[in-house]
């Protein structure tokens, strides 16, 4: 069959940052399935390709794509129904939604005329065993992980098990992106690639949707096989940069040591960067040393508060004193820090984001990162506010990340949250000291590249502009 895999517009989730910062790995797992299985697959990602409506339906009927796969994250949900919509008034191919909105929300996804199916949870083998129900003509009742209609009923399946064995699972189909010019955000090194080396994260968090999808179970890939896949991207692709998107890399600290150990055994030299970032309290001094061994020099820090009750009410789980030392160690070490916070979670007020902001001062990362919540649908936190109605907005294509707030507190409404926002941002960055070294970390063109449209935006958001 041919099918084609869509990640459609991504203008909600990134604001003015439409060029998407790399490309979606789970279409390029999902796509090298079928591929392994004898499909045609191509993959398209809307904004990164710059496709029009019109040259996608074309290449609908032009190619006879039987299945086209959609990818829906929350706020991309309304742009998969829109893409959902053309397709299907422009041709006879089934649409099957996948990602973590249909997981979440099955009977949502497949209320509209637009969607035919949904993957709920990992999809590889479950779109394979989709296509060959379809091709077969066989009900699709019996593949675990989908829910479809059944004569204008729902149909919802039993639950897939989780694949046990990531390495059995090809690598993610690269060659299927026709586009290579992602942002990667402050990368050194052009051409960039991400790559995943496990599925789920054994925190808490309330506000995070990844235990909704894979449990706290952690399951990961090996060493041998994580490195193939640097080893692949070096050579096939001319990869110098290497980001993991991982929740939380370092959860199997033995792990880290191993794939050190590979790397070096094999001669690798690339250079590893983790923007999705890292528990500080997984970390210590010699799993940083062995990280920074393999050739790290940038690493993420989820620190989100820097108010220890606002911590206890998210269920964090870590101390301001063990990030305090995390940040220490990195910085002796020589690695690149970069400092994440949350704005607007439970238990937040005008005093507790002010200590926030006063933490990550102290803390002086290169980067810090200041997000307003959103309270995704499947997270603690999303039934915590919903049931206090503290929820202002549930149009779900407003849930981005660079959008503005879509609930309130008790002590804090939706503007004053964005103002603490700019706040943040103008005591960090503005700065005679911050601002030196902001431009000497500008060491590489593809760097200097990267960071000007962002410190515009930035420029323009802390002054009143919009982003």
């Amino acid at each position: 069959m041919n099918v084609l895999l869509i990640n459609p517009s991504q203008e909600q989730l990134y604001g003015k940052f439409v060029v998407p910062e790399h490309p979606p790995i789970g279409l390029g797992y999902v796509g090298a399935m079928l591929e392994r299985y004898g499909h045609r697959v191509t993959i398209v990602d809307i904004d990164a390709d710059k496709i029009t409506p019109d040259i996608l339906l074309r290449r609908v009927v032009s190619e006879g794509i039987g299945l086209v796969g959609i990818m829906a994250l929350t706020p991309t949900f309304n742009s998969a129904l829109k893409t959902a919509r053309l397709v299907k008034q422009g041709s006879g191919a089934r649409v099957v939604f996948g990602g973590i909105h249909p997981t979440l929300m099955p009977e949502e996804c497949l209320k509209h005329d637009e969607v035919d199916f949904v993957v709920m949870g990992e999809g590889e083998y479950t779109t394979v065993e989709l296509v060959a129900a379809l091709e077969e003509g066989r009900d699709p009742g019996s593949v675990r992980g989908l829910g479809f209609k059944r004569k204008g009923e729902m149909v919802i399946n039993e639950a897939r098990p989780f694949i046990d064995d990531l390495d059995e699972i090809p690598f993610p189909a690269i060659h299927l992106f026709s586009n290579t010019r992602y942002t990667y955000p402050d990368a050194l090194e052009s051409p960039t690639f991400p790559i995943i080396t496990s599925r789920g994260c054994p925190g808490m968090c309330t506000y995070c949707s990844t235990r909704s999808i894979f449990t706290r179970r952690f399951r990961a890939r090996g060493a041998k096989n994580i490195v193939d896949e640097v080893e692949r991207l070096i050579k096939d692709y001319g990869a110098r940069e290497i980001h993991i998107w991982d929740d939380n890399f370092v959860t199997i600290r033995k792990r880290v040591f191993e794939v050190r150990d590979e790397i070096k055994r094999r001669g690798i030299s690339v250079r590893f960067a983790f923007p999705n970032g890292i528990r500080a309290d997984f970390l210590n001094r010699e799993v940083l040393m062995a990280m920074k061994d393999m050739g790290t020099y940038s690493i993420g820090l989820g620190i989100e508060s820097g108010d220890e009750e606002v911590l206890r009410r998210v269920k964090k789980q870590i101390s301001l004193d063990k990030v305090r030392e995390t940040v220490k160690i990195t910085k002796e070490l020589g690695i690149e820090t970069w400092g994440f916070f949350m704005l607007g979670l439970a238990g937040d007020t005008e005093e507790t984001v002010k200590k926030t902001i006063d933490f990550a001062i102290e803390l002086d990362t290169d980067i810090a990162k200041f997000h307003v919540l959103k309270p995704y649908p499947g997270t603690e936190i999303f039934e915590e506010f919903l049931n206090s109605g503290l929820i202002d907005d549930l149009d779900f294509s407003r849930y981005g990340i660079h959008t503005s707030p879509v609930h309130h507190l008790e002590g804090l409404s939706a503007e004053d949250i964005t103002r603490l926002q700019n706040v943040a941002y103008k005591r960090f960055y503005f700065r005679p000291v911050k601002l030196i070294k902001q431009i000497l970390r500008l060491t590489s063109f593809t760097r200097i590249r990267l960071n000007v449209v962002v410190a515009l935006s930035l420029i323009r958001k802390v002054l009143g502009g919009k982003e």
